[in-house]
């Protein structure tokens, strides 16, 4: 009898100092974080897509430049492309890259004809957008699904 309370004190002791307890490996660890990771980015770029219509306020010529833009996604890298009648202003500058750092897009834009590269740095709260173009000018607009 003495026997069986000693095995039942020592199986007590361990079970409750959690060496029986069961760990993930590694491995496992690495791609739940991984498939989590994913996930995370992929909903954090679904915010920007869609159709965006905005008005790039004082440029020098003295007009608002009004563009549609399309941002899409194929798997977790975004596109944009013109849209409508703003497919003419591809003759004027191209879309090289799209991004989102700290929740706000860039698209960055090279000039031909000047030579130089800027960004759009567009911030998207709900449907309205905001934001700057090549850091200079204002940009107001909004965004739809």
């Amino acid at each position: 009898m003495k026997d069986k309370i000693l095995i039942f004190a020592i199986l007590l002791v361990f079970s409750s100092c959690s060496i029986f307890k069961t760990s993930q490996t590694i491995t496992e660890n690495s791609i739940n974080e991984t498939l989590n990771d994913k996930v995370v980015s992929a909903n954090k770029n679904q915010k920007f897509l869609g159709d965006y219509a905005f008005e790039i306020k004082g440029i020098p010529s003295g007009d608002d430049g009004s563009l549609t833009i399309k941002v899409s996604a194929d798997n977790d890298i975004l596109k944009a492309e013109l849209t409508g009648d703003s497919v003419e202003a591809s003759s004027f500058f191209s879309i090289q890259t799209v991004e989102v750092e700290d929740d706000i897009l860039f698209i960055e834009i090279f000039v031909p004809e000047y030579g130089i590269t800027g960004f759009f740095e567009l911030y998207v709260e709900g449907n309205e957008v905001t934001g700057y173009a090549f850091d200079m000018f204002e940009i107001i607009g909004t965004k739809t699904d």
